[in-house]
């Protein structure tokens, strides 16, 4: 009898604990602008790309309303229109709880103007960023000033560096530019892309925000709620960027508290699939398999097109000019040995609709199968580590290891005049 009210007591206890995000979320947006030209605001969930998605709220007389309803807590952010099409903006942030969120908004020249008022989570979100604030901007302050000045007096860069910048100039987005841009990419991962002071000075700063993460991960241990499982989702989506100063063993672990407080929140499966492409997509780790629709609505599994060859898995966008020139590029190869058992399968990430995918694909005229990943419904750029980019492309072998991530045309034949 006793075991039977454990267990009874138990089940109320899951219950209530999701009994948060059984109920949609009703909030009301009230906001006033000012100095702020903008004609609409973007409004996007945390880990959407507001160039991409989210819902346009007008701006009519420096006011604005919006209902926003959604089946969980979570943060969302507020853009401006102006401030998106120039490509240059400062998110607003904010949770989306029940009742009313006001804000009072400027420009982003006065963006620490901006007031928010409404919802537990945003006023804690709040008080934590005045804390850390507090604790740390005065020590990063000084070393920042200083590369500031480094970067305005042209002292920032290493020579090798500022000599590839040099070759920017008068070059077009094509396959000379992308070899350049990974050329300086793989300069600025060592020492020999800077400067000796800068590099003194940016270890500093990072020895600073190391220790930043480290004080914030203490809070999320102790603060065990949806604002502190926000700053957790916030730090593995940028993950490549900080990657030499977070500690991936203490952040899995974080993972692992909160996938089991809080299983069914969007933050644990997208998580989770970054956690998996961390570990997994790398030089020499096992390629991910997915299933995605041709742009018939047919669905592919990836795995069973590339069995037994070897293969590249194209993942780009029709927007992503960078990531078609190395599509394009990969056609002579694609030509000259399609029939030694080599492969290609193209995935687009695509917006709202294929439109612009069906122009891409009738200019570029790829010759190899090519699949649709629209807004993100397969995770499949998480779960391939490249969440914030527009694409990348991996060479994987007849087993499905990886042996390259994004080889430019000529490194990708010297690969397969090995294999094949």
């Amino acid at each position: 009898m006793k075991n039977n009210f454990c267990t009874f007591f138990l089940l109320i206890a899951i219950l209530v604990s999701n009994y948060s995000f059984s109920k949609e979320i009703q909030c009301k947006l009230r906001g006033n602008v000012i100095g702020e030209n903008s004609k609409y605001l973007v409004l996007v969930s945390q880990g959407k790309d507001a160039r991409n998605n989210g819902v346009k709220i007008p701006i009519v007389d420096g006011h604005f309303e919006h209902e926003l309803k959604t089946p969980f807590v979570e943060q969302y952010t507020l853009v401006f229109g102006d401030e998106l099409e120039r490509g240059a903006f400062r998110p607003i942030n904010f949770f989306a709880e029940n009742g009313v969120v006001e804000f009072l908004l400027h420009s982003s020249q006065e963006f620490d103007k901006n007031t928010i008022k409404g919802g537990m989570l945003t006023n804690q979100k709040i008080a934590f960023e005045k804390e850390k604030k507090n604790i740390f901007e005065s020590k990063a302050k000084e070393f920042s000033m200083e590369i500031g000045s480094l970067f305005k007096s042209n002292n920032y860069y290493s020579e090798d560096v500022k000599a590839i910048q040099k070759k920017f100039k008068g070059l077009a987005n094509g396959e000379e530019l992308n070899k350049l841009y990974k050329m300086q990419d793989e300069l600025l991962e060592t020492e020999k892309g800077y400067n000796p002071k800068a590099w003194v000075l940016k270890n500093k700063l990072d020895s600073i925000q190391k220790t930043a993460f480290d004080w914030q991960n203490k809070y999320i241990k102790k603060n065990q709620d949806i604002f502190s499982y926000s700053l957790l989702f916030e730090t593995f989506q940028n993950y490549k960027q900080y990657k030499k100063i977070v500690d991936l063993e203490a952040v899995s672990s974080l993972f692992l508290i909160y996938s089991k407080k809080y299983p069914s929140h969007p933050y644990t499966k997208q998580i989770e699939e970054i956690l998996n492409g961390i570990k997994t997509v790398k030089v020499g780790g096992q390629f991910i398999d997915f299933s995605a629709p041709t742009i018939e609505g047919k669905s592919v599994r990836v795995s069973e097109v590339i069995a037994g060859k070897v293969a590249i898995i194209d993942l780009w966008g029709s927007w992503c000019a960078p990531c078609r020139v190395t599509s394009k590029s990969y056609i002579p190869v694609y030509e000259k040995y399609k029939d030694k058992g080599f492969v290609i399968v193209g995935v687009a990430g695509e917006f709202k609709n294929t439109d612009a995918y069906k122009i891409a694909i009738a200019k570029d005229k790829y010759p190899w199968l090519n699949l649709i990943e629209l807004d993100n419904k397969n995770g499949i750029w998480n779960k391939y580590n490249i969440s914030n980019s527009g694409g990348s492309t991996f060479l994987i072998d007849s087993k499905g290891k990886i042996l390259a991530i994004h080889p430019d045309a000529e490194q990708l034949e010297k690969i397969l005049k090995e294999l094949l």
